[in-house]
């Protein structure tokens, strides 16, 4: 029999999804959201910080590359988006070069150290300001600039760690291609987002190809991007759409 902590769901918010998945993401688990440009990884995400917020959850966005304030113009204006969940810091929001420049490890990244340093400083702002939703958007720069598969090995198995002391829930966002294969082994769910070809009309899908203790639909999502949110559509038949 499972154990009650193995039944507990993060509930995200996020039209559809939740159904897929038997009532949400497995809490204190750390998801992979993968796929190509342009197919609604940062709003998955994103949206999945504002619905927790809702819901008196805060969060924590990391981001690798990009001004939070670029990478919010870049996706859709949801009709519930709240800029008083930034402001009062029920989501709150890192630029992962700001965090390395101040502790002096910019030039050290390629260095164990360095990364056991960057776990350390993502676990003490989750503890200290009760983090209970965490984004990383984008693992692939970051991928890029340790360089080492072993040391991002190391990466994502302390930061799943740190999350499941935390009893925080994790999404990690990231770009197809050969580098997401050792982060889709470590990740406890994976989530598809790809573009599909019907007839000449490009549709954005999604579809969920593992998730750690929990059953799910196999079945591959069309996916909408409106003001109200992310919504589902089953685009082929088989599955469990309850």
């Amino acid at each position: 029999m499972a154990s009650e902590r193995e039944r507990e769901r993060c509930v995200t918010g996020i039209e559809g999804l939740d159904r897929i998945l038997g009532g949400g993401l497995p809490c204190s688990s750390i998801t992979l959201v993968t796929g190509d440009c342009g197919t609604g990884k940062s709003s998955l995400a994103l949206e999945f910080l504002v619905r927790g917020a809702m819901m008196g959850e805060k969060g924590l966005l990391v981001n690798t590359v990009e001004p939070f304030g670029k990478l919010i113009s870049s996706i859709p204006r949801f009709d519930f988006m709240d800029a008083d969940h930034f402001e009062n810091e029920n989501i709150m929001t890192l630029e992962l070069p700001e965090i390395l420049e101040s502790a002096g490890l910019m030039e050290q990244i390629k260095e164990e150290k360095a990364v056991l340093e960057l776990c350390s400083k993502l676990k003490k702002t989750i503890k200290e300001n009760e983090i209970k939703r965490f984004v990383l958007d984008s693992l692939t720069p970051l991928h890029f600039e340790i360089g080492s598969e072993k040391l991002v090995h190391h990466l994502l198995r302390r930061m799943s760690q740190i999350l499941y002391e935390d009893h925080c829930t994790g999404i990690l966002v990231s770009d197809s291609g050969p580098l997401s294969e050792i982060e889709k082994i470590v990740a406890d769910g994976v989530l598809l987002m790809s573009n599909f070809d019907r007839g000449g009309d490009l549709l954005r899908t999604m579809q969920v190809i593992k998730m750690k203790g929990t059953e799910h639909s196999r079945s591959r999502y069309a996916i909408d991007l409106t003001t109200m949110g992310m919504l589902t559509t089953p685009l082929l038949k088989g599955g469990m759409n309850r």
